[in-house]
């Protein structure tokens, strides 16, 4: 019957329709009557995933291409690794790719064909995947500052620019609800889910069981990307465990390739077309900014590694940016506002401080982690280009090489530069502020005209009141016309919209609302 034939399509999960309900499903599940249950586990904002070392060998950077399940019950290092079991490192296999700016970044398709990459922010989870192990991979949030208790409360360790973190953290609890798809083989667990339904969907023409978002279109995308309403680890508590983690490290490029903004999986048609015309503006934006950088943190022997090819970029954009920074304080006093308005363009003062301070508190960054981690075999020199400034002493380098990233840090002409840039912004804003007062106390002080009563068409005004005239001195009257409608003048137009604005304006009233509406 068909009933028949459609109860048998609804439970035969053919490798196509486990394409079709979700493209993270693996295509290759030969048996449907036994799938592989399999999850993506996404650490929530302020946690940072970290994956066990008896499982993931040292260097947790890039594409992964480990085998799984081989472990390592033995540490490389004993005197280093004491507690061993209990020892992981920043970074997790995450199905994803890594893109030209060094991210991992999953754009959607099945795991076969991405693959996996080390990532910060969450892990694939399940038999037959990477972290097989409840413990595996972990997402993490230090707790206590005052480093591991059993440890007399040391919180790092540094053996000749190998560091290790020890103390306390919060351990997020893994919940398989950021994905409903991958709970389709698992109804109980789906149900449990409040962003989650289990029911039938039809596509392409087939009855298809699974687990669904109950949210679907625009909503599912803000979702996804971040932009949704969530509950801070689903409302599940938080678990304290005593780990030591091996860092990672951030670094700064100004050479980073540009890599658009949210996963191009999940936009929509306009916003993909915006990600394109942000990859075609990319090299007329000039070099990228620390806070515009995506790059995963990198281990220490990376990190080192790239330091070499990146530094020198760091310092020849430090350089350029002091200098324009200095030539701007010369003339500070002279340099155009910014309207508040925006009625007129200024010469973007405050943008000219942040991006000077912004490239050198990065480059401070740099500098703290490369005298902590780039000691004994590891050389902190970088080859000098033409015209650079960096430190120069053959200290720590070869001859010929820059010793260290030269921040600026006492250089006088950048300081004095920086505070008289200071000072003008704040002589703009402070003109601007006195601009606004004398607008509200001189339209303040115009006389307010009632407002015009507006008629409906077809109204006369009324008649205004005359003195009687006697009847034999005048003749008869002809018929009155019927009376126009009146229309307000432009300028009665004009008074009254200006009695709106002006009404709410007080004589020194410190209200800036008041002050901008009267201004306007």
């Amino acid at each position: 019957t068909n009933q028949s034939c459609q109860t048998r399509r609804l439970h035969v999960l053919t490798p196509h329709v486990l394409a079709m309900l979700h493209g993270h499903l693996r295509e290759a599940l030969a048996d449907p009557w036994n799938p592989t249950s399999f999850w993506a586990v996404k650490c929530a904002p302020g946690f940072t995933c970290v994956s066990k070392l008896t499982s993931f060998p040292e260097g947790h950077d890039g594409v992964y291409h480990q085998e799984h399940g081989v472990k390592s019950m033995e540490p490389s290092d004993p005197d280093r690794f004491r507690d061993w079991l209990q020892t992981y490192e920043v970074g997790c296999p995450a199905r994803g790719k890594m893109t030209s700016a060094g991210k991992c970044k999953d754009n959607g398709d099945p795991v076969e064909e991405q693959g996996l990459c080390y990532s910060t922010q969450g892990f694939e989870a399940g038999p037959g995947l990477p972290c097989q192990e409840p413990d595996d991979c972990l997402c993490v949030k230090a707790d206590t500052p005052n480093g591991k208790l059993s440890l007399s409360h040391r919180h790092m360790e540094n053996e000749e620019g190998k560091e290790l973190l020890e103390g306390t953290y919060q351990v997020q609890e893994v919940s398989k609800c950021g994905t409903c798809e991958d709970l389709s083989f698992d109804r109980s667990h789906c149900e449990e889910c409040e962003n989650c339904v289990f029911k039938t969907k039809t596509m392409e023409g087939e009855l298809v069981e699974g687990c669904w978002p109950k949210d679907g279109g625009s909503k599912r995308r803000k979702r996804l990307r971040g932009e949704g309403e969530r509950i801070f680890l689903h409302g599940m508590p938080v678990q304290l465990k005593d780990l030591t983690v091996v860092p990672h490290y951030k670094m700064w490029d100004p050479g980073e390739a540009f890599d658009p903004a949210g996963d191009e999986a999940l936009l929509s048609p306009k916003d993909s077309k915006e990600a394109e015309d942000q990859v075609a503006l990319a090299p007329q934006q000039g070099s990228r900014m620390p806070y515009q950088s995506k790059r995963e943190p990198l281990s220490r022997q990376t990190w080192l590694a790239m330091y070499k090819e990146v530094a020198p970029r760091v310092q020849q954009e430090l350089d350029d940016i002091v200098q324009q920074t200095i030539d701007a304080g010369k003339k500070a006093r002279l340099m155009a506002c910014e309207h508040k308005l925006g009625k007129h363009v200024g010469e973007d003062i405050p943008g000219k401080i942040e991006k000077a301070t912004s490239m050198q508190n990065a480059c401070l960054q740099m500098q703290e982690i490369a005298n902590r981690i780039a000691v004994k075999d590891a050389n902190m020199g970088f080859p000098k280009t033409a015209g650079s400034r960096c430190t120069m002493n053959d200290r720590v380098s070869e001859p010929g090489e820059c010793d260290y990233l030269n921040c600026y840090t006492t250089d006088d002409k950048f300081k004095k530069a920086i505070a008289a840039l200071k000072k003008r912004n704040d002589k703009c804003y402070d003109d601007w502020e006195a601009t606004v007062d004398r607008a509200a106390n001189s339209c303040s002080k115009e006389p307010k005209e009632p407002p015009v009563q507006q008629l409906p068409p077809g109204v006369a005004p009324p008649a205004t009141t005359k003195p009687a005239v006697s009847q034999a001195a005048s003749p008869p009257a002809a018929p009155a016309a019927p009376a126009a409608p009146a229309a307000p003048s432009t300028k009665e137009g004009s008074t009254a919209v200006a009695f709106v604005i002006m009404a709410g304006c007080r004589p020194g009233n410190p209200n800036r609302a008041e002050r901008m509406g009267c201004f306007l």
